[in-house]
């Protein structure tokens, strides 16, 4: 019956994904439509010939009326074909799912990091009757109200720049200001191990601002859960301190903490974009902001697509693991 009841509540969660990407990239398709200067074509290729163009106009439907060009897009989304035009053979979302990994590589590993540092100072911070405790949750507060994109640009004039501490990635990324920006994209790309020395930088950067987050939501769980009757139970029973704290408050307020993470990972990934941006790292951040500067219409659109399908699979996830632990979730 668990069974059943868990394949329901997934049912329901993937619909509403197919939902939320409807009207996500409904609303991308009009905000697309009202920038002024030209359609589609003569803003990705403007140097491009009129035959080049009217191959662009073509699949992507713009010589017809708006609603039909609406279709051709959402139809273009959802089987994801990307290519500007219908001779190309390397479309937008080849070149996304290329960089895909780097960007899991550097958010995955802040992420994880970031809550797994925020969980340790968290119950720590419990027991702390001196100024060692309020001193990080000051500091913590203080790298958390500051804009991430802020701190990157300093941090990388003066680790980078002035004190020479870390060495400048240096990728060409490619011209999106031409007819085809997908041409000698990974160049300077070739061993991903040498890209571990220049994530360190924005790792820390990223831990710096995202260990707030869950300190102060463990901290306040594991507040409220002292209250309990099951910890003056284990209390009475003579339980030292620590073992309190890690068996029964800790993994109580566990849950609440894997929320948390879900819903944050869609507030790193999108103040993330700027710092890829910053850090020149060869993500989807990096490659979406070359492609709005250059309005390049299929990348924007892979792009877009592909994070939301990322944050709300992310969600799902966690939904999915919460309805597991807890039953009374699946009745919603």
């Amino acid at each position: 019956m668990k069974r059943e009841k868990l394949l329901k509540f997934m049912g329901k969660k993937i619909i509403g994904v197919f939902i939320t990407v409807f009207f996500v990239m409904s609303i991308l398709f009009f905000l697309l439509h009202a920038v002024p200067g030209g359609d589609i074509a003569t803003r990705m290729a403007p140097f491009a010939g009129a035959e080049a163009k009217a191959q662009i106009r073509e699949v992507w439907g713009l010589d017809e009326p708006l609603y039909i060009q609406y279709a051709v897009f959402m139809k273009k989304v959802f089987t994801l074909d990307y290519r500007p035009t219908g001779t190309e053979h390397i479309d937008a979302m080849d070149l996304i799912l290329t960089f895909l990994p780097y960007t899991i590589l550097l958010f995955g590993t802040a992420t994880i990091l970031s809550y797994l540092i925020g969980t340790f100072i968290g119950m720590r911070m419990l027991s702390e009757t001196h100024s060692g405790g309020k001193i990080i949750a000051l500091i913590s507060m203080i790298l958390y109200a500051i804009p991430a994109f802020v701190l990157a640009v300093y941090f990388k004039s003066w680790f980078i720049f002035k004190y020479h501490l870390f060495s400048p990635l240096n990728i060409r990324i490619g011209n999106f200001g031409g007819f085809n920006p997908y041409e000698n994209l990974l160049t300077d790309l070739q061993n991903t191990g040498v890209l571990l020395e220049y994530m360190i930088l924005p790792t820390i950067l990223l831990i710096m601002v995202g260990v707030a987050r869950p300190l102060f939501l463990l901290k306040d769980q594991m507040t409220v859960i002292s209250k309990e009757p099951f910890i003056l139970t284990a209390k009475a029973k003579g339980l030292t301190e620590g073992r309190i704290r890690s068996h029964h408050l800790a993994r109580s307020a566990l849950l609440p903490l894997l929320n948390d993470a879900s819903i944050n990972i869609a507030l790193i990934i999108s103040g993330g974009i700027l710092i890829e941006y910053i850090f020149n790292w060869p993500g989807i951040g990096t490659i979406l902001l070359h492609a709005l500067k250059a309005l390049h219409y299929p990348t924007i659109t892979a792009s877009i697509f592909l994070l939301t399908l990322i944050i709300l699979i992310s969600m799902i996830i966690t939904d999915l693991f919460n309805a597991y632990l807890d039953p009374r979730v699946m009745v919603t």
